[in-house]
């Protein structure tokens, strides 16, 4: 009788055994991948305090995809971080996996590797890809960190994220700087970009494509304060510089992540906050808090017309016979350059922007 009860048991913890071996097998780790793992295009990665999750997500309508990081509770996960702006994939059997050299890799229906860590490459096998509260996906080699995200910024500057120049005593030296999005549904490398200004390294500087140019932030040596600041703001900003690096980051009170800043499509600068759970837009001047508009406070080249650089905005579609650019690449505020530099161009639209949402088409007003 004993023995036939010491069976059932022993049935019981095979069963047991089998069971947990089935969840553990196919249940991925909360916040990490490891080798061995595959995380595909409706799987995603949490931060442990659930605050950020890294995934694939598509751009606009569109068929292409991007593996992006975004905050956990955003309803409309507006992605912080992009790996691949400039390599989107394709269709939707898309995967992120760390590959037998240690390396993170995406791949989609065409089966070519994508190197996630494209700037800082493994150098064994012994890897892990973590993604922390801070929003930065670090990838560990044994204990030092071979590779992270907030080396390689997007359009969106965080708490503990570095702006700057880096390696300076090398003879390559990075730089991090912010880059627009092309438009607000394509993560493709937009007209505007924000970083150390390349002849005073005491500014922070916003350019356009075509040369214009707005200081937007100053240190003294010791702090940094950016140009719309205002004596409220619950951050604090830590600028840096030495023979090696300069660089300035920011902490919000708490340590909490409850403000950033967003580059956006247009060149302004969005200030995010969260308040009550919900997160809104705060403060998006970049021009001494006089502007929003940052077409009344870049210091542009001179203007090709003299008159007719007023345009309207209107919703509709391009006419048949229009002009078209064959570059992919240009969004909205490109193509409002181009127009602005040729007198005869009498409105404007982006490619891009007609193929992802519902587009505004900017029509000149002669005065």
């Amino acid at each position: 009788m004993a023995s036939m009860k010491e069976a059932k048991l022993l049935t019981h913890c095979v069963l047991l055994v089998i069971l947990c071996n089935f969840f553990f097998c196919s249940f991925k780790a909360l916040d990490t991948l490891k080798p061995g793992e595959n995380l595909r295009d409706k799987e995603t990665l949490v931060s442990a305090g659930k605050v950020f999750e890294l995934g694939f997500f598509k751009s606009g309508e569109s068929n292409y995809g991007y593996l992006g990081i975004w905050f956990k509770n955003d309803r409309n996960k507006k992605a912080v971080w992009v790996a691949n702006r400039e390599n989107p994939l394709l269709g939707s059997s898309l995967s992120l996996y760390i590959r037998s050299d240690g390396n993170m890799v995406m791949m989609d229906k065409r089966e070519i590797p994508i190197i996630v860590n494209y700037g800082m490459l493994a150098t064994s096998g012994n890897t892990s890809a973590k993604l922390l509260d801070s929003g930065n996906l670090v990838l560990t080699e044994g204990a030092k960190i071979a590779w992270q995200s907030f080396d390689f910024p997007s359009d969106t500057f965080l708490p503990g994220m570095k702006l700057g120049s880096f390696d300076m005593d090398k003879d390559h030296v990075r730089h991090q700087f912010l880059v627009s999005w092309l438009s607000p549904f394509v993560p493709t490398t937009g007209p505007f970009a924000l970083g150390l200004d390349g002849k005073n390294r005491t500014l922070y500087t916003l350019w356009r494509r075509d040369g214009a140019f707005q200081h937007i932030g100053s240190s003294n040596g010791q702090s940094f304060r950016f140009s719309f600041q205002n004596s409220l703001d619950n951050n604090t900003f830590t600028y840096v510089s030495n023979n090696k690096e300069i660089y300035i980051m920011f902490h919000t009170r708490g340590n909490s992540i409850s403000s950033w800043f967003v580059l956006t499509y247009t060149g302004e600068i969005d200030k995010y906050t969260v308040l009550n759970g919900e997160i809104s837009i705060v403060d998006n001047s970049v021009c001494n808090g006089t502007s929003i508009n940052l077409n009344e406070c870049l210091i542009p080249k001179p203007l090709s017309c003299k008159d007719g650089n007023v345009f309207s905005d209107i919703r509709g579609s391009m006419p048949n016979s229009l002009i078209v650019n064959g570059s992919d690449r240009l969004g909205p505020s490109d193509c409002e350059i181009m127009c602005k530099s040729n007198c005869l161009c009498t409105a404007f639209s982006s490619l891009r922007m007609e193929l992802d949402v519902d587009f505004t088409m900017g029509i000149r007003r002669i005065l």
